[in-house]
This record gives structure tokens, sequence and C-alpha cells, in this order.
């Protein structure tokens, strides 16, 4: 039968590990340099860019085409790449215009870019028609794309053609048809794992509504999770139906699914360690051979794997390879980093993560240069980072009032989804 930790126990040693406190035998070797300050970050989009001005009027033909048309907007004002031209200022006159535009029209009032839609309801189904011109190009559109579907799925096409357009503009593609998975705590003994689109819309709960639900990410199945019970802490995901899928002595918690394998931390050998196993729960495999403490595994490009440890002295953020091997420390400034999140883009070696600086607060590291990036400052606690699947932005918690979306240098901040959040991961 196998050895289960007592529920009050076994909720301590959770917040222990999770909160990463410096292990008592492993002083500190050297003090390390604080990290970054910054000034006051302004909720503007960053001066230092050069925006790309869009008009995006609304869709024609339905009454859903101005909640059509903000989506749009509310994707180009996020990505902090754009300048979304103010409605009022268009002088165009729309109705003559239909579909098409006139240039002088529109580089009049500023404007790089103009896109246009047209939402034709027939049945209880729509057909939208959109378009991007950019004036340099002339009168004529550049891009054009129909999606057909359900009233419903409105906001998802307008999602698509939001990535399309910056594919368009910039050669890759946006992330605005992403999700976010997170935990909630929602009273006493009761936490859960939600899932929402990255812009705070159509939020819905994944667990099961009962226990303590936690550290969720995604992965095959669904969203994986850690459950803690009366008789202990397993591993699930969404459509397991609470069965544990990876179970074993101590605490098993933080999956993250990464090329195939299941990373996780667990004290089944009676240290908190870094583990890998199959996807079923088999063939579970130690990673991480240190007395110190390892938790908090995260995926990155080329199967490396992020994780925090005191085997320093006080938490810091480390990397390695899938297998265990090549292990470095990849923060160096700071006294308490943690909650690593990687780029995935394999392009820019950045990792987003939580550091103590006063308070707790935003930062990113480039592991190839040791160049800091410190994203909030005197703006509440702010913890619990993630990149967007592009890289372009950043999506955090905020004790201001629930998930925030910025760019990756902490400017054009802003709230898209109210309410406690934990462990934010997107994709």
């Amino acid at each position: 039968m196998k050895r289960r930790l007592p529920a009050a126990l076994a909720a301590s040693f959770a917040i222990f590990a999770l909160v990463v406190v410096a292990h008592p035998g492993h002083s500190q070797q050297r003090q390390d340099e604080p990290l970054p300050e910054r000034g006051a970050v302004l909720e503007i989009d960053s001066p230092e860019r050069a925006l790309y001005k869009i008009a995006v009027p609304n869709l024609r033909g339905s009454s859903m085409g101005a909640a059509g048309a903000e989506v749009l907007r509310g994707d180009f004002r996020l990505v902090s790449l754009f300048e979304v031209l103010d409605g009022r200022s268009f002088i165009a006159n729309l109705e003559q215009e239909g579909l098409n535009i006139v240039p002088g029209a529109w580089s009049a009032v500023g404007a790089q870019g103009v896109v246009k839609g047209q939402i034709r309801e027939r049945g209880g189904q729509i057909e939208v028609e959109m378009r991007l011109y950019e004036l340099a190009h002339g009168a004529g559109a550049t891009l054009t794309r129909t999606y057909r579907g359900s009233r419903g799925q409105l906001r998802a096409f307008m999602h698509e053609f939001a990535n399309e357009v910056l594919r368009k503009l910039t050669g890759r593609p946006g992330a605005f048809d992403s999700r976010i998975v997170f935990a909630r705590r929602l009273g006493p003994g009761r936490k859960d794992v939600f899932i929402a689109d990255w812009d705070g819309h159509n939020v819905g709960r994944v667990s099961s509504g009962e226990g303590v639900n936690m550290l969720p990410s995604f992965g095959p199945g669904g969203v994986w999770f850690s459950r803690l019970t009366p008789t202990g802490m397993y591993i699930t995901h969404s459509n397991a139906n609470n069965r544990p899928i990876i179970d074993g002595e101590g605490l098993n918690m933080g999956p993250s699914v990464c090329g195939g394998r299941v990373y996780f931390t667990s004290t089944r050998d009676g240290n908190s360690e870094i583990y890998s196993a199959n996807t079923d729960g088999s063939d579970v495999r130690r990673i991480t051979r240190h007395p110190a403490i390892d938790v908090s595994p995260a995926c990155g490009p080329g199967g490396r794997i992020a994780f925090v440890s005191t085997r320093h002295g006080s938490p810091q953020i480390f990397v390695m390879n899938g297998n265990g091997s090549g292990v470095r420390r990849v923060t160096f400034r700071g006294s308490h980093n943690q909650t690593p999140s990687w780029c995935m883009n394999g392009r820019d070696p950045l990792i987003a993560f939580t550091g103590r600086s006063g308070g707790m607060d935003i930062f990113t590291v480039n592991i190839a240069t040791q160049e800091y990036t410190r994203l909030t400052q005197g703006q509440g606690t702010n913890k619990d980072p993630a990149f967007s699947p592009d890289c372009r932005m950043v999506a955090f918690y905020s004790s201001r009032g629930g998930v925030y979306v910025s760019n990756p240098e902490g400017l054009n901040q802003h709230l898209v989804l109210r309410g406690a959040a934990e462990t934010l991961r997107w994709r």
C-alpha cells in the first residue's frame, strides 16, 4: 500500500514547495546584483515603436458589425504594433465606399491600413467577408478572407482575420486565436482551474468544482493540473474525470507536457525533485538529483526545460535538457526568482519570471546575453507571467484587479480578465 500524507501536512508542504523558500542547508555562495529598476510604466503604446496606423470601421450588413469590429480593434491595440484610429476622425463616405475604399479619404486621416468587412446572415448562419487595404498599394485589397459559420463564431472569425493581417504585414501570424489557463481560489478549501480566450472572453471551468485544483498547463487530453485530496496530491487532466494520471507517494504537482512527456515536481523520494513520465503515467524517470529544492518545470524550445532551484542558496531559474543533462543557472540578479515561462518562438532566448524586488514583479531575461527587462514596478503585486505563443505579448496576474497583458517591455498594459488568477499558461 502506498504511504499517503495527511491532508494538512500535504497542504503545508505544497505551499512550502511552491513558494520555494531558500533551503536552509545551502548558503548563498555570493551576493547577486539586485534586479533592475525602471521608471513609471505609462498606459500607452511604446513610444520607441513606429506603430502602424490602422482604421477599422464597423462591419456592414448586420447589428453584429460593431461587435465584430471591436474584436479586431482590441486585438490590434493589445498587440502593441498598431495605432487604432478613432472612428470619429474618419472622413470617408462609408456608405458610398461599401467594401471598397477611396485611398485619399483614408490617407487624409493618417491611415496606413484599413480593414473592412461585411456580414451576410442566412438563416441561422453568417457569411463574413473581410478585406485589408494597405494605402501604399493603392485602392485594391491586399488580403481578403471569407468565413462561414454560426453567429457565435464571429469572435473567432475576427481573431483569425487579425492573425492573417499580422502575417501579411510582418511575415508572422498573430496569436489572437489562443487561450490562457489559470487557477482561481473560490473559497476555503476550494480552488478550480479555468480556461479563457486570451482577451478574457469565454471563461469556463475545466476542473470538477470540488476540492483544490491548481498549477494547470496545456497538453494532450486537454488541460493538465494538480489535484490535492485528503489522501495526497496527484496529476490529472480535464478529460480524465478526476482519475489520477500520475500518482505516487508524497506530492506530485505542476505538470508541463514537453515533447510527449510530462515533467512534474514530486517528493516521492523525500526531496522535491523534477521527474518525467509518459502521458499515460508510465515510465516515471527522475530528472534532477540534488539536495536542494527543484520545482516548477516549464517547457522551452528545443526540448529544454526551465525550473526553479535553491541549489545556489536562493530560488533562481535554471535550464536543462529534457533528460536532465546540461543544467545551468540563467538568472544571476535578484534574491528570489520563480515561475519561469519561455518564449516559444525559437528565435528569442527569453524567459519571463516573477522576481522579488521589494514586492513581486515581472521580469524577462535573455539567457544568451543576460539582459534583464523589468515589466512592472510600483503597480502592486505582479506574478505568474506567460508569453503568448508568438512572444509578442506577456500575460500576468496583478493585484490591480486580474490578468493583464503587455508587450515584452511592459508597455501598453491592459486588464483583460478580472479576478484572481494563479499560474497562467498561454497556448
